[in-house]
């Protein structure tokens, strides 16, 4: 069979590549599964540093990709919580049909069976709503709490609605008008358009001048983790769940200054170093935080025909990677559809 798959061969160069694949599932690993690919997700903030290379330190060709629906075609004898043909979330690279091995632990690959009742499109957020959820777990907030979002992508929307459930009020920020008028087609009430130097005076000017108790950069731009850090009221939680890939150059002492005189509690909110199984004595892990936003999928938190803006064949990828950069207005989330790839 063929087997189609997104490839970034150099800066601003993405092309979907088509190859010969077979396999023999009596010669599969234990661990391993073939996969045929219904849709993926494409993760704007870490492909868009490796095709316009921003990011440092790594070399072409680059096969992204980690959010991917797909269907069981044989598997290996230790994927016991698995059958064939059953549906399953799985964080392998863009492709039409992928050899693919679970590994189950913390930072190791997963194929992760998903509820029947979700839609490809929905299951592809799974990822995207993990990510969200750190921040639920990182800060310790209280229902008089203000919470301000700094960055409105797919995360951070998906981050200011999980803030807004859990009975915060939130503000949310983004220079992009449509990326707010989505916000707000979503349910988020206090969402405000306004540029990055006009944010924390924003933020200050709704807190009668005290400035947000909890602040998450959503963004990934270390500009924005400014903000956050002097938009924060005294004794206030700043939550890094954007990952600054860009060099970024400005005077470091009045942030400093601030989180010292304000005694601000600086946290970093990385899923990736959650723990995998069950364990005893811990009630946060990949599995529960799993079935967690399936069922907020389900019940509408999370709405993903409102948040994917674009659905694309994967001979389209370069022409989605350049408006998830350049045209923000428009494009936000996108999703590969890979059903007639074959």
């Amino acid at each position: 069979m063929q087997r189609k798959s997104i490839a970034l061969t150099g800066k601003a160069q993405a092309e979907c590549q088509c190859e010969e694949f077979q396999f023999d599932a009596a010669e599969l690993k234990a661990n391993e599964a073939i996969i045929k690919t219904s849709m993926s997700l494409i993760s704007a903030g870490t492909e868009l540093s490796r095709v316009y290379a921003i990011k440092q330190g790594f070399s072409y060709p680059v096969y992204p990709g980690y959010s991917a629906i797909g269907t069981i075609l044989a598997k290996g004898q230790d994927l016991t919580h698995l059958n064939v043909g059953d549906r399953v979330f799985y964080s392998g690279p863009h492709a039409s049909i992928n050899r693919f091995s679970h590994v189950g632990t913390t930072q190791g690959d997963k194929i992760m069976k998903i509820d029947d009742r979700l839609s490809d499109k929905q299951a592809c957020l799974i990822p995207l709503g993990l990510i969200a959820m750190n921040v639920i777990t990182a800060c310790d907030g209280k229902l008089t709490d203000t919470a301000a979002v700094y960055g409105l992508g797919t995360i951070g929307i998906l981050t200011a609605l999980l803030l807004k459930q859990s009975g915060f009020r939130v503000l949310a920020l983004d220079p992009v008008a449509s990326r707010c008028e989505e916000a707000r087609a979503l349910g988020l009430e206090e969402v405000f358009s306004c540029s990055p130097q006009e944010q924390v005076e924003k933020v200050k000017q709704l807190t009668q001048g005290r400035g947000s108790d909890i602040s998450v950069d959503a963004s990934g731009i270390s500009p924005a983790v400014v903000n956050a850090i002097l938009g924060t009221a005294k004794h206030g939680q700043v939550i890094l769940l954007g990952s600054p890939r860009a060099s970024y150059s400005c005077d470091i002492t009045p942030v400093l200054n601030a989180i010292h005189m304000k005694m601000l509690n600086v946290k970093g909110a990385f899923n990736a170093l959650n723990p995998f199984p069950v364990t005893d004595g811990l009630r946060r892990n990949v599995l529960r935080d799993f079935e967690t936003v399936e069922r907020l999928i389900l019940n509408d938190v999370f709405d993903a025909e409102k948040l994917i803006s674009h659905v694309i064949k994967p001979d389209q990828i370069m022409e989605a990677y350049h408006g998830l950069m350049y045209k923000k207005e428009d494009w936000h989330c996108v999703v590969i559809d890979w059903k007639e790839a074959d």
